[in-house]
Formats: C-alpha cells, structure tokens, sequence
C-alpha cells in the first residue's frame, strides 16, 4: 500500500547549471548522468502535487540493458516528437524550452541502463526521470497534472523496507529504499568477551580449564545475541513502521520468528547462500516484498467483499462515488484495479480533458491522506473497478 502524510516532499536537486530549467532533476554519479532509479515516496509525492498546464508526462516500456536499445532509442524520438505536437498551443519561448529540457533528459536515458519502463516528466518546474521495475504502457500525456499512476505501481511493487540480517558474527539492519543504507549492527559477542572454542582432538572436555564448552558457550552467545537484538529492533521498529525482511542464518532466522514481539509487517525471510551474497540477498528480499504487498491487497479485497455483505455503509463503491468520497476527505483505502483506465475527452461532464480519471483520483486520495491498495484486474467487477474502503 502506498501513503502520504501530506507534509509534502523534500525533493534532492543536485546540480542543473546547463538546463534553463529551476528543477529537480538527475543524479550524477560515476562522472556522468544516469536516469537514476531511486524513486521514493516523497518523490512521487512531489509530482503528485505539482501542476500547472503543461506537465509533460512520457511513459514507455523498455528492455533491460546496460544502455537502452536501438529500438528503444527510436521508439523514445517519437515520442518526443509527439509530445511537441501537443505543445503547438503554448507560445513559442515556452514550448522550446519545455522541448529543451524533455530532449535533455532523453539524451541522458538514451545512455543510461534501463529497467522494463522508462518515465519523463517535464513542466516549466520540474525535471525527473527514472527508470521504472514494472511494465506501463507507452503514452505521452500534456495536461495541467503529471501521469503518476506507474510511478505509484512501482513503489506499491517494492515500498522502502527494512531488512534484519544475523549470522554467527551478529546482526546488522538495512533501510532499503532509494538505496541500500546500513543503519546500524550488533556484535554476537560484546566487545572484550574472548570466545572459547573446543579442541578437536579433545574426546571429552577438562572442566578446569574451559576447554570442550564450545557448544554451550555458542548457544550462551545465541541467546545473549538475540536478548541483544530484540530491544535494539524494537526500538527501530518503532521509528521505521515499514515492511521487514529477515535474513541470514536460518537457526537465528526461525528464533527470531518464534519469540519477537516486533515483527509487525513480516513479509518474509531470506536464508541459505543466497543471504550470503549482497547482489542477491537484495534480490530476493524484493521479490518477498512483491509477494507480501499481493498478499495484503488480497487481504484488503476480502475485507471489502466481507465489508459489502455485512457493513455495506462502510464501501464505497464507482468512480464518481469515490470522488465525492475522496473530495469529502473520507479516511480509508482506496482499492484500485491496476489497469483500470477512465479517460475524460473534450465536453464529458463538464471539466477538463483528463488521460485517466482514475490517476486523478489516485493523486488526490494521496493528498488527502487515503491509503492506495492495487489488485489485479477484473477483481472488483462487482464495484465497478474502484471502491474505497472507509476507515473503521
């Protein structure tokens, strides 16, 4: 699920002395510019309240690569030459400007890895460009908002997460958001403690002189480890509510599961060799997350389906109801089918010309609060693609 607490965003804006534009934009990093991949919350927040005709938003599916495809490259100009169509209505300074800086940042992604999508957004106050984990559909949308919606896919696929890893030689925590930072680590024996080991050529141990203990000695560092651990992470946990992982070895692992109080938002556990290695471990705690965020938005549909047989005062069902709903600052979570689409052309009902009502909607529920729960298609047929779930 994704969440806004509605203090806004606190956006990096690394150095821009070559763009006409006061932005946001791209991380440098390795000597040049990389589309980076770090998007957060509070960047997609950022987005989600900015306005002002024109916001130029440029979605498209890429192949992974250490630098975009020939294909993707071609299929990119295009799409820029279509989103200069749709500025013939702006004078002519602005238009070239907007053009400038949209070009800017497809030169920079042309050379850059990708991921499976790429996403352009470009206004008169505002530069980004990330590289997207999830598949979207190639659009160009010029309109007084941005195109969030695959931004908010994204981060509802992976959210920032901590991840606890043990082993023989201690614990460490991982805040796993835009990157992976170590936030702190827990020695398996306090500072000074000598460990005691066994000799092997020993058949049974000499009490007098400490020798042969290395079994309890160990299961004394295990439980000495883990009283350790658990007020440290329950401190932590209590700062950073957010989604965990834990991970290493498998005995401290299961010990873990089976006594701490703090393991609110469990998505899963990683062990074997796979905790061993960095490149993977960060790997497979995603794919836990992936699975858990599935798991919770089917939790949240059978809510709502259980909601609509026995409190049905407590669903709102239909977009237009959700509207009013959202307009009124009503608490709860959104459940939205992931690609349900409800474009508003020239003279429907009245207001502006929208690519997608639903990503209007997403972003004021955002705004206002509201927690967002995607779920695959067709489940919510019965509420006509979208409902909110009021808060009890």
């Amino acid at each position: 699920m994704i969440h806004s607490d509605r203090r806004g965003a606190s956006v990096h804006a690394p150095d821009m002395e070559d763009s006409p534009l006061t932005t946001d934009a791209d991380h440098v990093g390795g000597g040049g510019r990389a589309i980076p991949r770090d998007l957060t919350p509070e960047a997609a927040a950022h987005l989600t309240a900015a306005g002002g005709y024109p916001c130029i938003s440029v979605l498209m599916p890429t192949t992974p690569a250490a630098r975009m495809a020939i294909a993707d490259r071609e299929r990119l100009e295009g799409l820029l030459l279509d989103a200069e169509r749709r500025l013939d209505d702006q004078p002519l300074g602005d238009r070239e400007r907007l053009m400038y800086e949209l070009r800017r940042q497809a030169r920079i992604a042309q050379d850059s890895s990708t991921q499976n999508a790429l996403a352009l957004f470009v206004s008169h106050s505002v530069s980004r460009a990330w590289t997207l984990p999830v598949a979207v559909h190639q659009k160009v949308v010029v309109e007084s908002t941005f195109a969030t919606r695959d931004l908010l896919r994204a981060l509802h696929r992976t959210p920032p997460h901590l991840v606890l890893r043990v082993d023989e030689f201690g614990a460490r925590v991982y805040w796993v958001a835009a990157r992976v930072t170590l936030l702190d680590t827990i020695e398996r024996l306090p500072v000074g403690s000598a460990r005691l080991v066994a000799s092997p050529n020993l058949e049974r141990p000499y009490p007098e002189s400490g020798l042969g203990l290395g079994a309890e000695r160990e299961a004394d560092d295990r439980s000495d480890l883990l009283a350790r651990i658990d007020p440290w992470m329950a401190g932590l946990r209590a700062e950073r509510p957010a989604p965990l992982v834990l991970a290493g070895d498998a005995v401290l692992v299961n010990e873990l599961r089976s006594s701490a109080r703090w393991l609110h938002r469990l998505a899963g556990a990683v062990v074997g060799p796979t905790a061993n290695k960095p490149d993977q471990l960060f790997t497979a705690t995603a794919l836990c997350l992936e699975d858990y965020l599935h798991r919770r938005g089917q939790q949240t549909l059978e809510t709502l389906r259980e909601a609509a047989v026995n409190d049905p005062e407590q669903v709102v069902a239909g977009l237009d109801q959700c509207w009013t709903a959202v307009a009124s600052r009503t608490p709860g979570t959104l459940v939205v089918e992931q690609g349900y689409v409800h474009p508003r052309p020239p003279g429907e009902g009245g207001g502006p010309v929208s690519h997608d009502l639903i990503d209007d909607l997403i972003e004021h529920a955002i705004q206002a609060g509201n927690l967002i729960a995607f779920v695959d298609d067709a489940q919510l047929h019965e509420f006509g693609g979208i409902a909110l779930l009021r808060s009890r």
